[in-house]
């Protein structure tokens, strides 16, 4: 058995034990997701369907890759060089495309939309939101109360 077998079997292994760690009631749960059966979706998931209260979270930290940044969209993040780029050159950005999504997911709600963005710069964001007129100062709440 070769190096990547090991790192690839050891990485399923590992996989294997969390699964079986897990209380009952998430495998449920995630059941009940993957059979579309529960009441939260994706992004992708939601396109052309309409709900009465929808709720966005919006949390960049384990996004893989380049394809959307809400963390830009929201001014939270500085653009990249090729971010700039593309932009320049009146090519598609990631930005570009977090806003088409973030569209997609605000313009699901027929009566009431919350978002709940998952940020370290929460008074950036709020200052970008409030600057770009998207928000009003009292629809946005950077702190639970106790």
């Amino acid at each position: 058995m070769g190096p990547d077998e090991k790192d690839e079997l050891s990485e399923s292994q590992a996989a294997l034990a969390e699964f079986l760690e897990a209380p009952y009631s998430e495998i449920v749960n995630y059941m009940s997701y993957l059979s579309e059966h529960s009441p939260f979706d994706t992004h992708q998931g939601v396109k052309g369907l309409e709900f009465d209260r929808v709720m966005v979270v919006i949390d960049d930290t384990d996004a893989r890759g380049f394809l959307f940044s809400y963390e830009k969209l929201f001014g939270a993040k500085e653009r990249s060089a090729t971010d700039l780029k593309h932009e320049s050159e009146g090519r598609e950005t990631g930005i570009d495309r977090t806003r088409r999504l973030f569209y997609v997911t605000c313009s699901r709600a027929k009566k009431s939309l919350a978002l709940v963005a998952y940020t370290a710069k929460p008074e950036v964001v709020r200052d970008h939101v409030l600057r770009n007129g998207w928000f009003e100062k009292h629809e946005i709440v950077l702190d639970l109360p106790d």
